[in-house]
């Protein structure tokens, strides 16, 4: 039992106590729910009564009582008697007469038995009290079942919600695997290089061997330098002064 149940059940159970007085104040005051006590006490008294002589009414109980008492009036009947001797017939007689008062004892107790047994009613004021006093405890107990069905209710619905949010959790992961695991496949798909024949390859990789090569004849061939052009002195200036 949880700790908010305890404590609500004694809660509750404080409250119940004075109202309980209270049906049983009202029992005594208002007219109406006097007389609706005292039908329902009389009616409880009888069931329990008739429970009782039902018990007793046993026939275990009865052949038990029979015996008890054909052996104490057989018993009265012998303390009553004068001690003499007796002739055959006196004890025929005798036989005879103990068997129909056992008879008879047997069919007044199987009479006492078929007849409806007559109970006599509370009085007012004890009807009024355990009436009330069964309504008061009845209320309680109410109360009591009312808790406790309440805090199983609330102990299956909380755990009902936590399913269920568990449940959308573990969807919201489903959906997010899903989600990386077809990103996953779109960039592998993306990284697979092309197909690449056996000659390709073979032509590609003397191409990167020529390129890369310090000693290639093609750009290390000798040309021939190039001719400079050659410019003659400038003729003489003709004399001007006469001389020759």
């Amino acid at each position: 039992m949880s700790l908010t149940l305890k404590i609500t059940s004694l809660f509750v159970r404080t409250l119940a106590k004075p109202m309980a007085n209270a049906i049983k104040r009202n029992a005594h005051e208002h007219e109406r729910f006097r007389k609706l006590c005292v039908s329902f006490a009389q009616r409880l008294h009888r069931i329990d009564m008739r429970m009782r002589l039902g018990l007793l009414q046993d026939p275990a109980v009865i052949d038990r009582q029979i015996a008890k008492e054909v052996a104490a009036a057989e018993a009265a009947r012998k303390k009553a008697q004068i001690p003499t001797v007796k002739t055959e017939a006196q004890m025929k007689a005798e036989d005879a007469m103990s068997k129909e008062e056992k008879e008879a004892i047997r069919k007044k107790a199987e009479a006492a038995h078929n007849k409806p047994p007559r109970i006599r009613p509370l009085s007012e004021a004890k009807a009024i009290e355990t009436g009330a006093n069964f309504v008061a405890e009845t209320f309680i107990f109410s109360v009591g079942i009312g808790v406790i069905v309440f805090e199983q209710w609330r102990q299956r619905r909380k755990a009902k919600n936590q399913r269920d949010d568990l449940r959308e959790e573990l969807e919201e992961l489903q959906a997010q695997f899903m989600s990386v695991k077809t990103e996953l496949e779109e960039v592998k798909t993306r990284q697979v290089p092309e197909p690449q024949t056996g000659n390709g390859k073979l032509l590609g990789f003397w191409k990167g061997k020529g390129e890369g090569h310090p000693t290639d004849p093609a750009k290390h061939t000798d040309k021939p330098a190039a001719s400079k052009p050659t410019t003659s002195p400038p003729p003489p200036l003709p004399n001007t002064n006469g001389d020759s």
